[in-house]
């Protein structure tokens, strides 16, 4: 499985492309993930929807019913692997978007801002 999960990893940093995606719920990750949120979402690519979720660490004190309103039902960019599109990643932050030298559009950086406790 490791070995898996990296090979995924290294086609996704090594040719990607980028598509819109839709977060659809946003629940506690599962008791062997990290972080304090998993956010689920779905983006398509080629006519075929692919769902995914991503776990992240936020600061503050948004709880998840707030969490859910800020972000459920919202667009934001997703990267995705070219030849595996099951792998891909919500960007929701400045950090991960720069990791694919994404420039996050102005509508995204607001919650970027609420997220990472810049505002």
């Amino acid at each position: 499985m490791l070995i898996v999960g990296l090979y995924k990893r290294y086609l996704l940093n090594h040719n990607f492309e980028f598509v819109t995606g839709k977060v659809t719920e946003i629940t506690l990750p599962g008791w062997k993930s990290s972080g304090n949120y998993s956010v689920l979402y779905v983006y398509q690519v080629s006519g075929k929807l692919y769902r995914s979720s991503d776990n992240y660490n936020y600061c503050g004190q948004l709880g998840i019913t707030k969490l859910r309103a800020l972000l459920v039902g919202k667009n934001f960019p997703v990267v995705y692997a070219v030849k595996d599109a099951s792998t891909g990643i919500l960007l929701l932050t400045e950090e991960i978007a720069d990791r694919f030298h994404y420039q996050l559009p102005d509508s995204v950086k607001f919650y970027d801002s609420v997220l990472t406790c810049k505002q």
